[in-house]
């Protein structure tokens, strides 16, 4: 079930983002040889922003066409519901 209003959302994102640090740039690219921020480290870096205004998140993952393709859906949650 999704909301019929995200004004909630919208404003604790807004505020969760404006205090987000940046994610440390912890890998490095085989192919380029330029250095990356690895999922580990973009959701340590998001997490207590995020919980300091509602929010949280859900991964699932999803199957593409045919069930050749495997995906990860991100849900953005709200303490407001």
């Amino acid at each position: 079930m999704k909301s019929e209003s995200i004004a909630a959302l919208a404003k604790a994102l807004s505020l969760a983002q404006a205090s987000m640090q940046a994610a440390e740039l912890n890998s490095v690219n085989p192919f380029l040889h330029n250095r990356y921020a690895d999922l580990g480290s973009v959701i340590e870096a998001a997490r207590p922003s995020l919980a300091a205004h509602g929010l949280s998140f859900s991964q699932l993952i999803v199957n593409g066409e045919a069930d050749q393709l495997l995906g990860i859906e991100t849900i953005l949650l709200h303490e407001s519901g």
